[in-house]
């Protein structure tokens, strides 16, 4: 655990993929308060508990913020205790239902008419699937308005996901996944909890990335994996992701083809490391609409 301040502190779990990057979890010690929870690894748990009780601080009397439903964010609610309250979007309980099962399998089912390969829709249709977490139906949720701490403000966004979160505490902004370095592939195939539809929100995170970059007057940016950055270094890691992205999507245009599906990607994706089909693909249709 890393303080930050005299009151925020950062612990970095491991997630049960050794592949898969560290997930920041934030603590308002004055508060009382957990900014994400963290991915489900046992081993992490006992490690936050041990973490609180350095700080003379029991699980029991922490509450906790969620910036968006993805399992490393909130994986680790599974041995919270009961009575735990945890202030997130409504839309959060969703990904634990059956709902939300019937709506993966109807919605890829109607990629197949984009021309996409079997395959890749069945990787789309995986990852997904991955999201599903019984468990939230058991989790004792509260109306985030209700989020009776008046020196944390709540700016409600999306792009990442349907529904992001930034926490704000002073000048600090804990913001999830929306800003990240190094990663490409942020914005991200999913289904909508309202209409229960695959969505990607990529002219909302233009937007709201915006808004964070010029309106929020940030001394320091909290993300959900790498370490904090000040305004400066964040508009950098954005300029560089905003190069990539423009580069990426004028191969798009130019050479993707359905009907020549895998050497397309190998072609137009050749900087990276060959990754889950969910992830070009997510990044492919927001181009080919």
């Amino acid at each position: 655990m890393k303080q930050i301040t005299s009151d925020v502190y950062l612990m970095k779990m491991a997630q049960t993929d050794s592949r898969a990057p560290q997930v920041n979890v934030y603590f308002l010690k004055n508060e009382k308060l957990l900014i994400d929870a963290g991915p489900d690894n046992y081993p992490c748990y006992l490690e936050l508990q041990q973490n609180l009780k350095s700080l003379g601080i029991d699980l029991k009397q922490v509450s906790v913020v969620i910036t968006h439903h993805h399992p490393d964010h909130v994986g680790l609610l599974k041995y919270f205790p009961e009575e735990t309250a945890v202030y997130a979007d409504p839309g959060v309980r969703y990904y634990g239902t059956t709902a939300y099962l019937n709506a993966i399998e109807e919605q890829t089912q109607q990629l197949q008419t984009l021309g996409i390969p079997p395959h890749a829709i069945d990787q789309i249709k995986a990852q997904l699937q991955k999201r599903f977490l019984p468990f939230l139906e058991n989790v004792n949720f509260k109306d985030l308005n209700q989020l009776s701490i008046s020196s944390v403000r709540i700016h409600r966004l999306c792009g990442h996901s349907p529904a992001d979160i930034v926490f704000q505490k002073d000048n600090f902004f804990f913001g999830g996944d929306l800003i990240l370095k190094g990663i490409y592939f942020n914005i991200l195939l999913d289904i909508d909890p309202i209409n229960q539809k695959l969505c990607l929100l990529d002219q909302e995170y233009g937007q709201n990335i915006k808004k964070i970059l010029t309106a929020f007057k940030i001394q320091t940016w909290c993300p959900g994996h790498g370490d904090p950055m000040n305004l400066s270094s964040l508009v950098k890691v954005n300029h560089k992701y905003q190069k990539l992205r423009q580069l990426i999507h004028q191969r798009i245009t130019q050479s993707f083809s359905f009907s020549d599906y895998d050497s397309a990607v190998r072609e137009i994706y050749s900087y990276f490391p060959r990754l889950n089909d969910y992830f070009y693909l997510s990044d492919i249709l927001t181009v080919i609409k």
